[in-house]
């Protein structure tokens, strides 16, 4: 029976010709929207590498001269100086509110924060090189804003102990995976672990030496990201001036003191939080941050998923009416089957079967197609363009959507079909 279904298909060969080039076409654009789909959620699904539950972001101002609230400084006092004092102040003013639990300093480090400020670390003595985000933080900030470390033997408490002692920290990541860009991937042995203890200095600095001291797990800028970039943590003093100029505070909020801290932060705010020239301007839940740092990125996966939508019902529509042509010029065929004692099980399976036969036999075309695209880094990009276990799935799900397309295409016109007499059939015929 399977050997005369697939000699009959073949012997047919020219209508189903232009019915393998559509289902060519069809399965390499549904393999691209499947692989888009499949990254978007991969995306969503995958650890950012921070805790950010109970944690609000605050950011601080200083009142310039034009106001009328401005102090001007005594004859001879630096002004960064004072500045830096006041900020002190207000950090520990928060951190004594009996809810808090501790709140630290960050520049570009914070949660959701899309800074792009890339630049390198390299080593003077074997010329590695290796591009990463820089990024600043008090060394107190890892346990505020959730980070953990990379391994499970040494503990953020001892990591933040690494930031104090001045050494950095770097996130980590697997050999052959170069951060930002490739432009230095000839490393592809080299993975975070082997890093740390070695000293680098930063691109353009040949002076200023700085030791890896440990490793955080690799941590997202945002929640829909694709990929990890590789991380580098300097320590902020809070005893100099480098708290100031763009830093942002992170405030971590016990659970169960965690009600209306906002509403009653910003009742206190004027009379607790202001020191000199120096006050606290906006305080948000990094819930908050992360609905508005992701709008764009979701307004865009919106759009996406409305034109696949959309892709995906005409795909249907145009495989429905391909087969409902098909199976009316063959009405007469199910007649005689019919009247030969096919059964209607029988006579969809058969119909069905020649659907299935034709997509089996483009589908190796498809992958090939799929593979071009992936090889060009043509495809939605997740953590490197070529996943073998990605690629596995989204071409079996491509495959099993368009075979349920098939199924039902093919089921409507079949339907109806078989509803008309026999003997009608052929006398019309």
């Amino acid at each position: 029976m399977k050997r005369k279904l697939f000699r009959q298909t073949v012997n047919e060969w020219h209508p189903n010709l232009w019915l393998a080039i559509e289902l060519l076409i069809v399965s390499i654009i549904v393999w691209y929207i499947a692989d888009f789909l499949y990254t978007a959620c991969a995306t969503r699904l995958q650890t950012t590498g921070f805790n950010t539950e109970h944690v609000y972001r605050m950011e601080f101002k200083r009142t310039g001269p034009s106001s009328p609230r401005y102090i001007a400084p005594a004859e001879g006092e630096d002004e960064n100086e004072i500045a830096a004092t006041e900020l002190r102040r207000l950090l520990a003013a928060i951190r004594q509110r009996p809810e808090v639990v501790d709140a630290s300093l960050s520049y570009q480090a914070e949660p959701y924060s899309q800074s792009y400020y890339g630049t390198s670390i390299w080593s003077e003595y074997d010329s590695l090189e290796v591009n990463v985000y820089r990024r600043a933080m008090t060394p107190n900030h890892p346990s505020v804003v959730g980070y953990e470390s990379a391994r499970a033997d040494i503990s953020i408490e001892q990591l933040q102990d690494l930031l104090r002692e001045g050494k950095l920290l770097l996130t980590e990541f697997k050999p052959g995976f170069n951060g930002y860009g490739n432009s230095h991937a000839n490393r592809a042995t080299i993975g975070a672990e082997d890093l740390v203890g070695r000293s680098f200095h930063f691109w353009g600095d040949s002076i200023n030496s700085y030791t890896i001291g440990g490793l955080l797990k690799p941590i997202k800028r945002t929640s829909i990201e694709s990929g990890l970039p590789i991380s580098v943590f300097i320590p902020i003093d809070e005893s100099t001036t480098d708290i100031l100029e763009g830093k942002t505070i992170s405030v971590r909020v016990r659970p169960e003191a965690d009600v209306d801290f906002i509403a009653n932060f910003k009742a206190d705010i004027e009379r607790l939080y202001r020191s000199g020239n120096t006050y606290i301007s906006n305080v948000k839940s990094y819930d908050t941050v992360r609905i508005e740092s992701d709008h764009e990125g979701m307004v865009e996966i919106r759009k996406f998923i409305a034109c696949m939508v959309f892709m995906l019902v005409s795909v249907f529509l145009g495989l429905l009416g391909t087969f409902w042509f098909r199976t009316q010029q063959r009405v007469s065929e199910i007649a005689v089957r019919k009247v030969n004692g096919a059964s209607n099980v029988s006579v969809f399976r058969r119909l069905i079967s020649e659907g299935l036969i034709i997509l089996v036999a483009v589908t190796p075309l498809a992958v090939l197609g799929d593979w071009l695209l992936t090889h060009y880094e043509l495809n939605a990009d997740y953590y490197g363009y070529f996943e073998i276990g990605r690629f596995i799935a989204t071409v079996a799900a491509t495959f099993i959507l368009l075979a349920i397309m098939i199924i039902g295409g093919i089921w409507f016109p079949a339907n109806r079909a078989m509803k008309v007499d026999p003997a009608r059939a052929l006398a019309d015929e």
